[in-house]
């Protein structure tokens, strides 16, 4: 079945949500997963760097905190979605393509017979921006899951949104600072096409605001409808 509302979610099941760098989670699929937590389901959350390599003003988040920083504006971000399991890989930020693919393999594999997901969440190959992070541990989620019969699916953009919102946003912000245009879908061409709703977005947009070293300028500088606009829908293709 296609999801496209917050109880259509219920059927994802135990929902593993694996991602490169905080906030990422949040940006990409932090609607479905409060729906998720909402509707009763298990929801885990995997992140594999710190993301101390961001620095986007030295003067308030200095490089050499930035990694504690953050770390500690992701767990605010998910305790504000609801989510109290987490786990780190605890790989530099900006150097996951240099971990032997095996061993992010085994790593997620380790969590994966923890967790027992029916549905993992993760970026495509694209990385959806070209993050070399993000690309790499889709991979690591792909071989991870290979042979099972975990349902993975790969984050894309919302047509809609994002002609309307996003590439205006991209321009000021550089969001998709390593591809020239990210992956973009119909609704009616994804498998999830979560249509958040306003109480949904309110609760996702107060997970962005615990993360100001990296959505500050964002949240300060984009007018309030574009920035429902912005994270009204999360869309997932089946890998």
């Amino acid at each position: 079945m296609r999801i496209t509302t917050p109880k259509d979610v219920a059927s994802l099941g135990t929902i593993l949500s694996v991602w490169a760098h905080p906030d990422d989670e949040t940006y990409a699929c932090g609607g479905l997963m409060a729906a998720a937590v909402a509707n009763g389901q298990r929801v885990v959350c995997v992140t594999a760097t710190r993301g101390e390599a961001g620095v986007q003003d030295e003067s308030r988040w200095p490089a050499e905190k930035l990694g504690e920083i953050r770390e500690n504006e992701l767990m605010e971000a998910l305790k504000i979605l609801g989510i109290t399991e987490h786990h780190w890989l605890d790989y530099a930020d900006g150097c996951c393509c240099d971990v032997p693919v095996d061993e992010g393999e085994d790593r997620l594999k380790q969590i994966i017979a923890q967790t027992k997901p029916d549905t993992i969440l993760i970026f495509g190959p694209d990385g959806l921006t070209g993050h070399p992070d993000h690309q790499t541990v889709s991979c690591w989620v792909d071989c991870a899951t290979k042979g099972t019969n975990i349902s993975v699916y790969h984050c894309v953009e919302e047509e809609q949104s994002y002609e309307e919102f996003l590439k205006l946003a991209d321009e000021q912000f550089d969001i998709y600072f390593n591809i020239d245009k990210p992956p973009v879908h119909h609704r009616d061409q994804c498998d999830i096409a979560l249509d958040l709703g306003k109480d949904i977005v309110r609760q996702k947009l107060a997970a962005w605001r615990a993360m100001p070293s990296q959505t500050e300028s964002m949240l300060k500088n984009t007018p309030p409808k574009h920035l429902v606009g912005m994270l009204r829908y999360e869309c997932f293709i089946k890998a």
